[in-house]
């Protein structure tokens, strides 16, 4: 059972390691919002659906109001709609523009 116990940690301690360059998950960090705030499951989803973001980030209409001096594009305020925030951001893989599957805006996400 203490074996159980070992693996466990060890493989919670070195998942956080893994993601801990990421540009998003430091900014929740920072903020001290805890993985549990957003993977309230047990065992936590895999992927975290958009209205749990909505929570603490508001609703699309809200979100582009307060993005609204991004530049080159206001990509929260796109001719798509209501995307699920998980189409660019990801807090254990690298974030990408989904805008970019057509556009090519000169647009960098963190890293």
């Amino acid at each position: 059972m203490r074996f159980v116990y070992l693996a466990l940690i060890l493989a919670l301690s070195s998942s956080s390691a893994f993601c801990a360059d990421d540009a998003l998950l430091q900014a929740h960090m920072s903020k001290s919002v805890t993985c549990q705030a957003c993977h309230t499951e047990t065992p936590p989803a895999k992927r975290v659906k958009t209205a749990k973001c909505q929570e603490c980030h508001g609703n699309y209409e809200a979100l582009a109001a307060r993005t609204a001096k991004m530049t080159p594009n206001n990509v929260h305020a796109n001719h798509l709609g209501d995307l699920d925030c998980r189409e660019c951001h990801g807090v254990h893989k690298q974030q990408t523009l989904a805008c970019a599957e057509c556009h090519q805006f000169k647009f960098e996400m963190p890293k």
